[in-house]
């Protein structure tokens, strides 16, 4: 059988686009036709003399255009011209294809839907959580009862391995290779959510009192684990690109730090994500000082463009952190993480040791919603639906220093020095918003500003009146009079 192989002398612009570019001629001029397989990452890579993570981008690019399709235990195939239109259906704002056939399976179940924009219109407006909302529940409830149906009740209730059953590590090591990752599964072992993720790594790989580095402007959480583990926490300068390797490569040099806990792929709360290069620079410096990096990548489905994970250029020393508590839902509680094998052993005794084992039902629901493509389905309907909320912020916000990007469900607002930020959110709560302050994720100076997330509101109008009592407060000079609702 003759292997396709790809064309890329007439294509322009970076590799990963010409290698989509290619496969996309290919099924319009009938070389690559429905079903026929197209080579591993790993064999298109050495044949075309490019990276595993090149050949992942481009077949994750082809994905997104409905033109090809992954399974786990298949590989990439191309898709028929029915599904190819399913699929694109996924890459529009609001994937109508997708969300018409949960409908569909509510009607079938007879499970109200909830009205597009809610109906609850109580209690005060929440900018603070960073926990959007899934699209429907037709397709969540639908999966739950063929678990209920098929799945052996032992599976269900009895202790298992904290490694997880086989299919499941095979799915979440399929989710790594598609970020480039090696995908593995013993490289892969599931955890109760990424906050789990992030403290197995931290008792794996640090003792009480060692140091532990960060991004100046961090996840809260980590600070509360530098407390409850007892290590020292140092914040790292940062520039528009992330943390600055000079100043990095010094604190290595002077302060022998044990690990970094960075999250290069739309920062929490900066929404910044890192370039290929700086990632590159920072991975010399892993490898040159031996450091541990603790990469939190769960924000990292809401920019398909962004490089593959600062992991992939120190796998040898990388813990890759992932989930689905903002595609899915948090209260599942699936996470993953994507270790050298090396360090698998020790990991999965501090799962063991915290939580046992990850609930076996969630997890294969997660599992399922891999295999059958609806969770890539999920982050496409999530990152149309955060650009439309999104529009909603900066039409009011205008004429502010807001930082975000176009696919992301927060923003980072700059004040102007004449602003209190404590005493801004405090009377946005008495006016019935909540805000984050920075202070609430500095790690050193703290600048002025704050987190304004918006995708735990249903409605859309509740979204826009909250931020219009926020331009207002930012507006008034008499901070001591609160804005009604």
């Amino acid at each position: 059988m003759t292997i396709w192989l790809p064309k890329l002398d007439d294509a322009g612009g970076p590799v990963y686009r010409q290698i989509a570019q290619t496969i996309s001629k290919a099924v319009k001029d009938g070389s690559l036709k429905p079903g026929d397989r197209l080579p591993t990452h790993r064999d298109l890579a050495y044949q075309l003399g490019v990276t595993v993570g090149t050949i992942t981008r481009s077949y994750r690019e082809a994905e997104r255009l409905g033109l090809v399709a992954g399974e786990v235990g298949r590989g990439t195939y191309v898709l028929d011209n029915i599904q190819s239109e399913l699929d694109m259906a996924a890459t529009a704002p609001i994937p109508l294809a997708f969300t018409n056939n949960l409908a569909q399976m509510g009607r079938k179940l007879s499970i109200p839907q909830d009205a597009p924009d809610g109906s609850d219109d109580t209690g005060p407006i929440n900018f603070r959580m960073n926990c959007p909302l899934p699209p429907q529940e037709g397709h969540l409830r639908q999966t739950l009862m063929d678990i209920a149906s098929t799945m052996p009740i032992d599976d269900m209730v009895s202790y298992k391995s904290e490694y997880g059953l086989a299919h499941q590590r095979k799915a979440l090591a399929y989710c790594a290779g598609m970020l480039g990752l090696d995908d593995n599964p013993e490289r892969v072992l599931p955890t109760a959510g990424v906050q789990h993720g992030m403290t197995v790594s931290l008792l794996a790989t640090i003792r009480p009192g060692d140091l532990v580095l960060c991004e100046e402007l961090t996840y809260p959480n980590l600070r509360s684990l530098a407390n409850l583990l007892q290590f020292r926490l140092r914040g790292i300068a940062m520039d528009d690109d992330g943390i600055i390797p000079d100043v990095l490569e010094n604190i290595c040099r002077t302060h022998s730090p044990r690990a970094i806990y960075l999250m290069p792929t739309l920062h929490n709360p900066l929404c910044t994500t890192m370039s290929q290069q700086r990632r590159i620079e920072i991975a010399e410096i892993l490898r040159k000082y031996d450091l541990t990096l603790i990469e939190d990548g769960i924000y990292h489905f809401l920019d398909p463009d962004a490089p593959p994970p600062l992991s992939c250029f120190a796998p040898e020393r990388s813990i890759y952190l992932d989930g689905v508590s903002k595609s899915i839902g948090g209260g599942l509680r699936v996470g993953y993480i994507h270790a050298p094998g090396e360090m698998i052993g020790k990991l999965a005794s501090a799962i063991r040791s915290t939580c046992w084992m990850v609930s076996t039902i969630n997890l294969e629901l997660v599992t399922r919603m891999i295999m059958d493509g609806s969770l890539a389905q999920y982050e496409a309907w999530h990152r149309g639906e955060a650009a439309q909320r999104l529009a909603i912020i900066l039409s009011t916000l205008k004429g502010y220093d807001v930082r975000f990007h176009p696919t992301n469900y927060h923003i980072w607002l700059d004040l102007p020095d004449h602003i209190d930020t404590g005493e801004l959110v405090m009377n946005a709560a008495n006016s019935g918003v909540l805000l984050t302050a920075a202070q609430q994720f500095s790690v050193g100076p703290v600048p002025r500003g704050l987190r304004l997330c918006f995708g735990a509101e249903r409605s859309t109008e509740r979204l826009r009146r909250g931020v219009q009592i926020v331009d207002r407060l930012l507006k008034s000079s008499d901070f001591g009079n609160s804005v009604v609702m």
